[in-house]
């Protein structure tokens, strides 16, 4: 059960990964033209999961959306290379290294990666 589980997962991912990246890209252009119009700076902060860290991880999904972001010119702040990839045990910015949201250290160093990005 759980290969066919496996299985259909994958396939209905691959299927909306490929009717999604269009639409993902038009809105992405959408925003930086507003930005743009606005005199404002756009930012892509790619925040990491906690599945990533916790099943084999399957970076498809991640390499897609750093491709169109960097395509498009548009500065992307990976907090997953700066932040959790530096980590012996990136669970522990998670509440009792269990799913949800980070917990406060994970906050702190994400917010330092966010500032130092983006302070000009």
């Amino acid at each position: 059960i759980r290969n066919s589980r496996y299985l259909i997962l994958k396939s209905i991912k691959i299927k909306l990964e490929n009717s999604l990246t269009p639409e993902f890209k038009k809105i992405l252009e959408l925003t930086k033209s507003l930005t743009s119009k606005n005199n404002s700076k756009l930012y892509f902060v790619y925040l990491p999961e906690y599945s990533r860290y916790k099943i084999d991880y399957d970076n498809t999904n991640y390499n897609l959306i750093k491709n169109i972001v960097t395509e498009l010119n548009i500065p992307f702040i990976d907090i997953h290379k700066e932040v959790f990839e530096k980590e012996q045990n990136p669970l522990k910015l998670f509440p009792f290294e269990l799913f949800g949201h980070y917990n406060v250290e994970g906050y702190k160093k994400v917010t330092k990666i966010i500032y130092k990005a983006t302070k000009n």
